[in-house]
């Protein structure tokens, strides 16, 4: 079993980057997937994208062992058929095996859907995960009896317990005490509980690329979340399975854009990541529809990219050989959706191959 946990919105493109594994790193892999957020999403909606989502994993991903899934990015208030959205979700995902996900933070009819798959055998799963984020993990004191409180009649009905630690986005929080709070409370949290295996996860990607940089730039910057895993990996993986997770080349706070598709392309701006080493490099060009190579400027990136000495070969995975495609102007034209079926690839088959086996 793998080491390694992405995260990644429930959305084709991610889907399709696992797809695209080379099948080896593919039947090892647990990914961790988010329904996607959408501002005033409506039930139709939400019923439509589950149904093709499973679909896709159905097609394309099916010999992976099993999955996380999760609607924290989903207004609880959201109803399908009078229930809540998250039984509608398990029910979507009846033939496959899917790891249910429960928190403090979840209203009491989410819970309700887990334990009820469960017991009509929906959820086949005995694997639960348990997901906190950094407010809840400064203390296992404070969260104790919410614990008690909200997840103990969930967690019951299962056999094993994976615990998610999930910082989140990285760059604008303490983190000198982060990994400090996570060891602490994972110490205090397996005095009462048993688990499978702990997964700390998390990113140093804001929801806005344009906060760390500005158009027509390129820059590298460092992986604050690869510091804090290792800092709990060395002080306690000799008695506890810690797992990496993180997310990509995609922020955890990233969501589709409100804006009129008319006017799209007046303020997008293509960039392209590509994870390297503990850093990411990010270039990015101009707005689209005022730039003289418009669309065009996902080639002039990648050109950059297979030029630099970290970029590993267009042998390496799906993600490079099409970088280095696009490098050399061959294909179809690249959207900004499009860019990140391969980078996520390149992304993912780069962790698996190199970096867990050389830094772990």
């Amino acid at each position: 079993m793998t080491e390694y946990v992405p995260f990644l919105k429930l959305k084709s493109n991610e889907v399709m980057a696992v797809k695209e594994l080379e099948p080896g790193l593919r039947k090892t892999i647990t990914p961790f997937f988010d329904f996607p957020y959408m501002k005033n999403r409506t039930e139709e909606s939400f019923i439509s994208t589950t149904d093709r989502m499973i679909r896709s994993i159905k097609k394309n991903i099916a010999d992976i062992p099993y999955f996380y899934l999760d609607n924290f990015d989903v207004d609880s208030s959201l109803l399908i058929d009078g229930s809540n959205n998250y039984a509608y979700l398990l029910s979507a995902c009846e033939d496959l095996p899917v790891v249910p996900v429960i928190s403090i933070d979840r209203n009491p009819e989410h819970m309700q859907a887990v334990c009820e798959a469960k017991n009509s055998r929906q959820l086949k799963s005995d694997l639960i995960a348990l997901r906190f984020v950094a407010g809840d993990f400064e203390s296992f004191d404070v969260v104790a009896d919410e614990i008690i409180e909200c997840l103990d009649d969930a967690l019951r009905r299962f056999v094993n317990i994976d615990l998610i630690l999930d910082c989140r986005i990285c760059l604008n929080q303490e983190l000198d005490s982060l990994a400090p709070n996570i060891i602490l409370f994972i110490q205090k949290f397996t005095n009462e509980y048993s688990i499978n295996r702990v997964i700390v996860t998390g990113s140093s990607i804001p929801a806005s690329i344009a906060d760390i940089l500005s158009v027509q730039a390129e820059t590298e910057f460092a992986r604050a979340e690869l510091d804090i895993f290792k800092q709990v990996y060395d002080e306690i993986d000799d008695k506890f399975n810690v797992v990496l997770g993180d997310y990509g080349i995609v922020s955890p706070n990233y969501s589709d854009v409100d804006i009129m598709p008319e006017a799209m392309l007046n303020i997008t701006a293509p960039k392209i990541i590509y994870t390297f080493d503990k850093h990411h490099y990010l270039a990015r060009g101009g707005a689209i529809r005022t730039h003289k190579r418009g669309f065009q400027q996902y080639n002039d990136l990648a050109a950059r990219i297979v030029k630099k000495a970290f970029y590993r070969g267009a042998n390496y995975s799906f993600g490079d050989k099409f970088l280095e495609e696009k490098s050399r102007s061959l294909g179809s034209q690249v959207t900004p959706s499009s860019i990140l079926k391969p980078t996520i690839n390149a992304h993912i088959t780069y962790m698996l191959n190199d970096y867990i086996s050389d830094e772990i």
